[in-house]
């Protein structure tokens, strides 16, 4: 089987060396040459994965044509946001015979779509029978350096699909579960990174557990509140895409959006976090369309709308919690 993963970052790297240990034949495209011929001479990303030595079946292409073309399963690994970068490019490509795989998150700022509704409203082949989500409580440096056991969700509307990329996935170390939801699913992993922004600053400003597990379970709140208006089903949001990714994202520094969340407690402004981040946190733009949609749907979202002002208006991490605090008493729901 020869299997495709568009994206040389931290996450595409550690998903390519998941399958590593099978008989596939991996390619992994990377846009920039030169990374590209840096990557495939060393064998190493030490600014992402310190340590972290390339499996020698992984070969590393610049031609993404040919490599779409020739593969049978077709992993995107690049950042939600710039997806769009290289559609043109795949346009005339008949996906009828492969199967497309998204392990990013998060919904695109331009057109409120998530990554499922980009692919399948671009290309007349991609449809929700060939269109698989991988996603779950999963750090790339524990995955690909520490190989720590791991579980996380294949999901499609296509059952089959779902369980062939959750075999194809599946090892002593890397646990896969297939599921249906496949909004759900992206929901989850899409608003976890905004979650995850608002714990940082929690830790930032050195507040306790209690402040944290308040946040977990109100966080859970929205994210059920978001995804019921699009669609999901709640009990995903009781697995590995929805409270799993949560636990995971606002409990760790590996997290890039707890980082961001984390920096802007301690003061630093929002463009000097970003100016100074070598990888992509989703959480950001993320923040900026779900606010948007919630507010449009009139889905109730105060840590969202928080996150959103702290992110883009410039209100202070301690005022925003404290109006988190006082908003007016009401049921838990």
């Amino acid at each position: 089987m020869k299997i495709a993963v568009l994206g040389a970052g931290a996450w595409g790297l550690a998903i390519a060396d998941v399958i590593a240990k099978k008989d596939f034949d991996i390619k992994v495209w990377e846009v920039d040459p030169k990374v590209c011929k840096k990557l495939a001479a060393e064998r190493k990303f030490e600014d992402r994965l310190p340590t972290y030595v390339i499996p020698n079946n992984i070969i590393f292409t610049n031609d993404l044509i040919s490599t779409v073309e020739e593969s049978e399963i077709i992993i995107n690994a690049v950042p939600t946001q710039f997806i769009r970068t290289y559609f043109d490019k795949i346009k005339g490509i008949d996906f009828r015979d492969k199967i497309v795989v998204n392990v990013a998150k998060g919904i695109e700022v331009s057109t409120g779509k998530d990554i499922r509704q980009m692919f399948i409203s671009e290309f007349k082949t991609i449809t929700d029978d060939n269109f698989v989500i991988l996603a779950g409580p999963s750090f790339a440096k524990e995955v690909a350096v520490d190989k720590t056991p791991t579980a996380v969700v294949s999901a499609s509307k296509n059952m089959e699909a779902a369980n062939l990329i959750r075999d194809v996935f599946s090892s002593p170390n890397f646990r896969v579960y297939s599921n249906d939801d496949v909004i759900g699913v992206e929901v989850g992993g899409s608003i976890k990174n905004i979650m995850a922004i608002s714990a940082g600053m929690i830790d930032g400003l050195g507040l306790g557990n209690n402040t944290k597990a308040a946040l977990l379970t109100r966080g859970l709140s929205e994210m059920v509140r978001f995804g019921l208006a699009v669609g999901a089903k709640r009990e995903t949001f009781s697995g590995l895409s929805g409270i799993g990714d949560l636990i995971l994202t606002c409990n760790s520094s590996l997290s890039r959006n707890w980082q961001v969340g984390n920096r802007l407690a301690k003061g630093e402004t929002l463009e000097e976090i970003l100016n100074n981040m070598t990888m992509v946190a989703e959480g950001v733009e993320t923040t900026r369309i779900v606010n948007k949609l919630a507010k449009d749907q009139n889905i109730e979202m105060p840590i969202v709308s928080v996150v959103y002002q702290i992110l883009f208006e410039g209100l202070e991490p301690k005022i925003g919690l404290s109006g988190l605090m006082t908003r007016e008493n009401k049921k838990e729901d």
